[in-house]
């Protein structure tokens, strides 16, 4: 079934990513937005985005 793949990309990317994943044929692959920015966040706040992020993830990859 080949490799797995996806993009992990901030909010303030995310228009970007999206385009960038249209103009390379790959518009289909999953897309991880975190919340924008990360740089400079106290633990506690990037400890609940990558809480987030892990359950987008689990969303993307479907049932078990």
């Amino acid at each position: 079934m080949g490799t797995a793949a996806g993009l992990i990309a901030t909010t303030a990317f995310q228009g970007l990513a999206v385009h960038q994943l249209s103009a390379r044929g790959v518009a289909g692959l999953p897309l991880l937005v975190i919340e924008h920015p990360l740089g400079g966040e106290r633990p506690e706040s990037v400890a609940r985005r990558a809480q987030q992020a892990v359950e987008q993830l689990a969303s993307l990859l479907g049932p078990a």
